[in-house]
């Protein structure tokens, strides 16, 4: 995933609703994305046991994960994440508009 590489200093993704992240892609933002605090994976398609796998062992930063339970993902994947990062916090809700607080207050 070309982004993942571009953007190491990216701090929060949403990537809700992306259905063509695969595997290769959840390697490259584990491999590459050495200041991720906040990633969106709701809903995504290809998100399964492995891509979570490798986001728990790669992100090292990360302090909030949205993610909404899909039939790719198993419980005990998603246990075991919680288990190993339990600085993590994991959100199951969905953000619809990522903005600084207040910015559209007039």
């Amino acid at each position: 995933m070309t982004i993942a590489k571009g953007c190491p200093s990216l701090q929060e993704w949403n990537l809700a609703i992306c259905h063509e992240v695969k595997i290769a892609g959840w390697e490259s933002i584990a491999s590459h994305c050495h200041n991720l605090k906040t990633l969106h994976v709701n809903r995504c398609r290809n998100l399964c046991d492995r891509g979570l796998q490798v986001l728990r062992t790669g992100c090292k930063h990360l302090s909030i994960l949205y993610i909404t339970r899909s039939s790719q993902i198993s419980g005990v994947a998603l246990e075991i994440f919680k288990l190993a990062r339990g600085n993590v916090e994991v959100k199951e809700e969905e953000v619809m508009c990522i903005c600084p607080h207040g910015a559209f207050r007039f």
